[in-house]
């Protein structure tokens, strides 16, 4: 199908003034080439459909037809091309039975417009992704100095939270059999605007290929269990049986994840931070002594942690043994000595991780490189605190939940961010459209 329009364009500048490039970019998309054209085109295109169905116009014979003309209608639509008000026709099929709708529109055999939605995806998508970033009023604002038209901040939440959850569905097939070797989870809260509760809880699971050195978003959830999680996320092979497992303290991820084939590495930033508040809590030593015993045991885990990265690259193995052993035992005694002056929480807590901190390390033995901080999902969590955790806003768990699978996907997995808007939008189609175009300039033919 074809669809022929003739454009005739003249633009006089005065001999008299020297315009600024920039300025007559800005001119030109002031005149709203593309929507004019646009508009155009798909008049074309309606008036080429009616006559295959109904025949030439007051060609003879034409009442004889199935199908006659019944009329035109206004079809407005919003696009990044601009603000569009198309007349299309109508066409009564005659022999429609009874359970049938008899009229239709001919141009939307080959123009899909969205149902009955006055913003098309191309402007809907483009409000969604402004709003990953910025308020919803704030992208509808933002976007009025870029785009003729942007959807009100209502309709930008709305097409949000559909994307949003088209988008959970859509994630699922990106990382199944992806198997990362490692895992690294955490949570954080924002403030619910639910009766039900005061907070919602966000959990972020990233998956790191420690040979590739890639990480991705395994998944997003509002107020889930980290059981069901890490039960989802097997079932699509997202994690390979061995993994190991980073977060901090948290014992809920810890116990979700980990079994006799998946062992837990402690974030070494979170040892000498969860260490000083026991400490504190026990109120048996000084500001100074607190920060003494802190700095010692800190400055044992990151000479574990310097000593793998200097020698794991040589392959000096028993380098790394004598160190876990060093550390092990000054760990211990550390503990050991703060149980006897009564510091039984901060002693507890030594002997508790002890393992989980020496993971990584016994892990380089056997010629695996693990993670030893949650650094990569702690930045995600700052996305989500960017976006959803200024002390106003409040939210409900759709809401949220919609807007940070896109947030984190976009952040996390670009990629699959574009292609998901790709699909939504069906770009593939564009495949089917071809366009020439010749320029009639005062200099001869281009």
């Amino acid at each position: 199908m074809h669809a022929t329009i003739d454009v005739r364009f003249t633009i006089s500048i005065d001999d008299h003034k020297t315009i600024p490039l920039a300025m007559l970019a800005e001119f030109l998309t002031d005149q709203d080439i593309e929507s004019v054209i646009l508009e155009s085109v798909v008049e074309s295109l309606d008036a080429s459909r009616v006559e295959a169905y109904c025949g030439e116009k007051h060609a003879p014979g034409n009442g004889d037809h199935r199908f006659q003309r019944a009329g035109t209608d206004t079809r407005t639509a919003v696009t990044t091309a601009g603000e569009h008000e198309f007349s299309l026709h109508y066409v009564e099929d005659t022999a429609a039975g009874h359970d049938q709708s008899s009229y239709f529109r001919p141009v939307e055999d080959v123009l899909d417009f969205d149902g009955q939605n006055r913003y098309q995806p191309d402007i809907a998508a483009t409000s969604v992704d402004l709003a990953t970033s910025l308020s919803y009023r704030d992208a509808a604002d933002h976007g009025d100095g870029i785009f003729e038209r942007m959807p009100s901040p209502t309709t930008i939440n709305r097409r949000a939270k559909e994307y949003g959850s088209t988008l959970k569905q859509f994630l699922p097939d990106c990382v199944a059999g992806t198997e990362a070797d490692a895992v690294v989870a955490d949570g954080t809260k924002c403030h619910s605007q639910d009766d039900d509760r005061s907070y919602h809880s966000v959990q972020a699971t990233l998956g790191e290929d420690t040979a590739d050195n890639s990480r991705s978003l395994l998944d997003l959830s509002v107020n889930a269990d980290w059981n069901d999680t890490a039960s989802d996320l097997d079932a699509i092979d997202a994690v390979t049986d061995d993994a190991t497992v980073v977060s901090d303290g948290d014992t809920s991820i810890v116990t979700a994840f980990t079994d006799e084939n998946r062992r837990h590495q402690l974030d070494l930033v979170h040892v000498g931070r969860t260490l000083y508040y026991n400490l504190w809590d026990d109120a048996v030593f000084s500001l100074d002594q607190r920060r003494e015993i802190v700095s010692e045991v800190v400055g044992e885990v990151f000479h574990l942690k310097n000593s793998v990265v200097t020698h794991r690259p040589e392959e000096e193995f028993a380098a790394i043994r004598n160190r876990i052993a060093r550390t092990t035992k000054r760990i211990e005694k550390t503990a050991w000595q703060l149980s006897q002056y009564g510091s039984r929480k901060a002693a507890g807590y030594l002997r508790r991780w002890l393992p989980s901190i020496l993971t990584f390390a016994e892990k380089a033995i056997e010629g695996f490189e693990v993670p030893w901080t949650s650094n990569p999902v702690e930045r995600a969590m700052g996305e989500v605190a960017k976006r959803c955790k200024n002390q106003w806003m409040r939210w409900t768990a759709e809401g949220l939940e919609a807007l940070l699978q896109l947030r984190l996907v976009k952040y996390a997995d670009p990629d699959h961010y574009r292609t998901f808007f790709d699909e939504l939008l069906n770009r593939s189609t564009k495949t089917a459209i071809n366009c020439d175009l010749s320029i009639e300039a005062t200099r001869g033919k281009l």
